[in-house]
């Protein structure tokens, strides 16, 4: 008996699903640039068609419909086994704002080859996403310093980080328990000039405690563990 296939889209924020690598975990983009590259490598055993756009934090934003101020060059390729492509992300000149770093969002979609129609299979299309950091010149302060910045105030069980610096913070880890202790961690971003918050799930002695542990990212992908006090 001939078998239907069955197609199935995957969105993530990181590669662990990827069949394509990328040679960085996020792209930096300083101002007056012409353009900056990053190289995609296939891992896969067979070809794959990609399509590449950027969006300004909408997901469901199709490449026809993001209004971004950036191009990406090329934005449909196929990529063969073990081969490579550098991508070339120039920006337009649209406007952004001059006293902070502005967020986009890299996609990259990867279809594969149309599975044999004579056999069960399940056709995974990845979709997948990274930050796309655009620095204007001569910001006050530094990115690898901005996390000294951040005020932490708990509110009820959420804590809320308030950042007055530059620069966006990513964290890997957010929470009243250390790195080493998984169980309710957060992850996500404290916006430049603005707000976040993270659920927190931790016993009265935690809270009682007034410590906060977080992990920060930096522009390399490297991770950094903190330790800081909130206030209630």
């Amino acid at each position: 008996m001939k078998s239907t296939g069955m197609g199935l889209f995957l969105l993530v924020a990181g590669y662990s699903y990827a069949g394509i690598q990328p040679d960085a975990t996020r792209v930096i983009y300083p101002a007056g640039k012409r353009e900056v590259t990053l190289t995609l490598t296939s891992k896969t055993p067979e070809p794959r068609l990609i399509q590449t756009w950027i969006d300004n934090g909408d997901a469901d934003a199709l490449p026809e419909t993001a209004k971004v101020p950036f191009i990406i060059i090329p934005p449909i390729f196929r990529l063969n086994p073990e081969k490579g492509q550098t991508l070339r992300i120039l920006h337009t000149g649209g406007p952004v704002p001059q006293d902070r770093e502005s967020v986009f969002w890299l996609n990259v979609l990867e279809i594969p080859p149309k599975p044999d129609a004579r056999t069960d299979h399940i056709q995974l299309t990845v979709r997948t996403r990274m930050k796309i950091f655009y620095r204007p010149a001569d910001l006050p302060g530094s990115p690898k310093e901005a996390y000294t910045q951040l005020r932490w105030r708990l509110i009820s069980n959420t804590l809320e980080c308030d950042n007055p610096s530059a620069f966006n913070v990513s964290f890997n880890h957010v929470g009243l328990k250390s790195a080493n202790d998984s169980s309710g961690r957060q992850s996500g971003m404290c916006p430049a000039r603005g707000k976040q918050t993270f659920a927190v799930d931790a016993t009265p002695a935690q809270l009682a405690g007034g410590k906060l542990f977080f992990t920060t990212i930096d522009d390399r992908g490297g991770l950094e563990h903190h330790e800081t006090t909130f206030s209630r």
